[in-house]
């Protein structure tokens, strides 16, 4: 996935002050980051930081919200075709690791930020948290998910994905996550399937 900027802006400073603000907050975390450090890291003046976002927040959860808004959007168009829950579950691994695989930056401070510091945010958006709901209740209508707590379902579904990423960002795993979705997904099914 790449970086959501307004074509008006693409000429401008706002994508490296993006890409900085990105790669920073992932290494050092939001209140670490500096809005001098990340227009050092952009190759600009903290002014045009300023032209775009009145400080370090309101960008850090402009970053956050945009991306996380896009990236729920492209996972309902490829996994809520699939007719079975077992389809559904491999479109919604494959589409979370193909996402890690393109842009392990974007995808860690997705990540990273809902758990440390922008979690509040996510409320104002749709999550991947209500998508895997989503396909719970369905399978559960359509007898393919066993009897149980839906919201405990979607916390071993989304669990398991983020640790399988977490293990691949501490170099426990090797090569690109895709190779392994469907090994992730059949896990996944078996933990809440009939």
């Amino acid at each position: 996935m790449e970086l959501i900027i307004d074509d008006r802006k693409r000429d401008t400073k706002l994508p490296a002050i993006l890409r900085a603000a990105l790669e920073l907050f992932t290494e050092k975390g939001i209140h670490a980051t500096t809005t001098k450090d990340i227009a050092r890291r952009a190759g600009v003046s903290e002014g045009a930081l300023y032209r775009h976002f009145q400080g370090k927040q309101e960008l850090a959860e402009d970053l956050y919200i945009t991306h996380l808004s896009h990236f729920t959007a492209q996972l309902d168009k490829s996994v809520l075709p699939h007719p079975g829950f077992r389809d559904r579950l491999e479109a919604l691994v494959d589409g979370c690791f193909r996402f890690f695989d393109e842009d392990r930056t974007l995808f860690t401070y997705l990540i990273l930020s809902e758990h440390n510091e922008l979690g509040r945010t996510t409320k104002r958006v749709r999550h991947i948290r209500h998508l895997v709901r989503d396909i719970l209740v369905d399978g559960r209508q359509s007898g393919e998910v066993r009897e149980g707590d839906l919201e405990v379902f979607g916390a071993v579904i989304i669990g398991t994905i983020l640790r399988v990423a977490v293990f691949r960002i501490y170099g426990l795993l090797q090569g690109d996550l895709r190779g392994q979705s469907k090994e992730v997904a059949e896990a996944c099914y078996r933990a809440v399937g009939k």
